[in-house]
């Protein structure tokens, strides 16, 4: 990795710069979505909300569901609701391919909804990919006890049992 920096040094910037990046290469944080990741949501309708996870290339399609379903648990309960049904699942992976060269070893994308994330390759003579997971629910929420939504009493998720659940691994 010295050995990397050092190269790198010569052609671009210093080491001061670099290693930022090489220290931010985790798994995404748990909140709003910045340029590492994190949760959106949306009012789509009535009691109705789409609720997007961006996970980023450290973070599994596991940890990014899990992330998902504790972001729609929280807004449940936000939202003075104690239930909700997913509705739809709309998830997806994103691959993306960095090809380097030595004149430009870092690669800059900037997502649709305005994040930025550059990343280094850390052999100048190969591509690079990356797999990003995606997790989309529309979730419908609600109160067990007066809920216009019988039909999805067996496929209810009791919001209050998910923060329970999920609390010391988000957190």
């Amino acid at each position: 990795m010295i050995h990397l920096i050092k190269t790198l040094n010569k052609f671009v910037m210093p080491a001061s710069i670099i290693m930022p990046l090489f220290l931010s290469a985790c798994a995404t944080a748990y909140g709003p979505r910045n340029a590492m990741g994190g949760y959106e949501d949306k009012a789509v309708g009535d009691d109705m909300i789409e609720v997007r996870f961006y996970g980023n290339q450290h973070t599994s399609k596991e940890e990014t569901t899990r992330r998902l379903l504790y972001r729609c648990a929280e807004l449940t309960i936000e939202k003075g609701f104690d239930s909700f049904v997913v509705l739809q699942d709309q998830s997806y992976s994103e691959e993306i391919v960095n090809n380097p060269t030595i004149e430009k070893p870092f690669q800059t994308r900037e997502s649709m909804s305005g994040g930025v994330r550059t990343t280094v390759s850390p052999d100048l003579t190969q591509a690079t990919a990356s797999t990003n997971w995606v997790a989309v629910y529309i979730i419908s929420i609600y109160n067990e006890k007066d809920s216009p939504y019988s039909q999805y009493k067996k496929s209810r998720l009791d919001a209050h049992k998910i923060m329970e659940d999920l609390k010391g691994e988000i957190k």
